[in-house]
């Protein structure tokens, strides 16, 4: 009953962070596969005796009780930042902390081993491993496009899009089997700490995770693409069709995987661990330190940020007009949280035309403030940040996408992230400085402008491409 309401306690806790974890695996049925095998090593690994309390002596309890410590700055600067990536963390830093003082049969060795695993699964955001999302979308493209090169099929595929006559299938970064990756590395990586280490057998497994995780993404695209060509789009269009043909294409990979985990799989020696002493502080004391971050310290309401003033005026540039709006525009307003946001061409009498997004948002999602360059990168173009300049007092950072090779041509970007009505470039730093503002109680709004023109990056703005930087330093 005691484990019962300390679990309900850390539920209630950490129920926001939870939900946005659920959110963020949209479409990423895959990871049922990763929490089942979870829950039954844990069921089948945890073995007692167990600790119900706790000392504050150093070694093992000081190691513990540093992760708790931890886990509660950790909290309290999310819970006033509203990261639901750090409360992920805190999560599962404290789970990691209560495994060092519950289960003296795990090494340390062994827990933070644990720890590490879910953090890698669990706490950290899809942005971070976004470079290599990148790639493997592109990947999976050109793998999808092989049959066209063959002769084989009658749809064609620009960069990430399969087009037929009656549909275009998106190949999305959901597509580009990262989500799978880390599932059957997490598969594998728990056969690996529940058996007796062996360095040949963890190679061998972890490259077998890899390779079934590449596979199987490839088969459930290959699947979709298949699909929809002979005019099942619903495969794509419904998400509960989607989710379950998604589940079952991965079935017959993982049930490979854990049969080589099975068949390879050596019973742990006894570790011979000493039960340390008792000690005399209850463990469900660790939730006291918590409970005072999230209660105490506060949390900061997220609202929805009023339509800014100059937010109209966008929609009309002078002397020029609207060419078209993005199709990724619905999508976009979603992902960072605002309905304030503009993605479109506007294109003047003498031709020349100029691509802007801008948003103003107050969503903690780490998505609002994120590498511009993570957004413009296709195969086959040279990337690279130029020095910023100031144009109409206003700095803006700059990127050349240099395309000759490709059809779409050279472009270049002028873009500026502004916080606190201070203008910053896409680093870290600038992220850092969106947290710190929220965490001190000061502006949760955060904007960008981003304007793309066409042709090779000039070395100081051209007339044209200054009067539209004016236009919209103005606003």
């Amino acid at each position: 009953m005691q484990l019962i309401l300390f679990c309900l306690v850390l539920v209630t806790l950490f129920w926001e962070a939870l939900q946005g974890y659920v959110r963020d695996q949209h479409y990423q049925e895959h990871f049922i596969y990763l929490w089942f095998f979870l829950g039954l090593t844990l069921w089948r690994s945890l073995k007692g005796p167990f600790r119900g309390r706790f000392s504050f002596a150093a070694g093992r309890d000081g190691t513990g009780l540093a992760l708790v410590l931890l886990a509660t700055l950790l909290l309290a600067a999310s819970d006033r930042a509203g990261s639901s990536t750090g409360m992920r963390t805190s999560l599962v830093t404290f789970l990691t902390g209560c495994a060092v003082l519950a289960v003296p049969g795990w090494s340390m060795k062994r827990c933070l081993m644990h720890g590490l695993l879910l953090l890698l699964c669990f706490g950290l955001p899809v942005s971070v491993y976004y470079p290599l999302t990148s790639q493997l979308q592109h990947g999976v493209a050109t793998c999808i496009a092989l049959p066209v090169w063959l002769g084989l099929a009658d749809y064609t595929v620009h960069l990430t899009e399969v087009l037929f006559p009656h549909y275009t299938l998106v190949i999305t970064p959901d597509c580009s089997g990262l989500g799978q990756l880390l599932t059957f590395v997490g598969v594998a990586a728990l056969g690996i700490l529940g058996s007796a280490p062996n360095r040949k057998r963890t190679i061998w497994m972890l490259i077998l995770a890899v390779a079934l995780a590449w596979l199987s993404n490839l088969m459930r695209v290959s699947l979709f693409v298949f699909l929809v060509g002979v005019g099942f789009t619903q495969a794509i269009d419904n998400a509960a069709w989607h989710a379950a043909i998604g589940f079952l294409v991965f079935l017959p990979f993982v049930a490979i995987l854990v049969t080589a985990l099975l068949k390879t799989h050596k019973q742990r020696d006894p570790t011979g661990t000493v039960v340390p002493d008792p000690g005399s502080v209850h463990l469900a004391w660790l939730l006291a330190p918590l409970l005072g971050a999230h209660f105490f310290l506060g949390t900061v309401d997220e609202s929805l940020l009023p339509e800014p003033p100059y937010f109209k005026a966008l929609a009309s540039p002078p002397e020029h007009t609207l060419v078209q709006r993005a199709p990724s525009e619905e999508s976009e307003r979603f992902a960072y949280g605002t309905p304030w946001l503009i993605n479109a061409r506007f294109g003047a009498a003498d031709g020349q035309f100029f691509d802007l997004l801008h948003y103003a948002t107050s969503s903690t999602s780490h998505l609002c403030v994120h590498k511009i360059a993570q957004c413009l990168n296709v195969p086959g173009q040279d990337l690279h940040y130029e020095p910023p300049v100031i144009v109409a007092g206003k700095q803006w950072w700059r990127i050349a996408l240099d395309r000759e090779e490709i059809e779409m041509g050279s472009m270049h970007v002028y873009f500026a992230f502004e916080i606190g009505g201070e203008r910053y470039n896409d680093s870290a730093y600038t992220q850092f400085e969106a947290m710190c503002q929220r965490i001190l109680g000061g502006s949760w709004e955060v904007r960008l402008t981003r304007v793309m023109f066409a042709g090779g990056l000039p070395a100081a703005p051209s007339d044209y491409e200054v009067e539209v930087l004016s236009w919209l330093a103005r606003q």
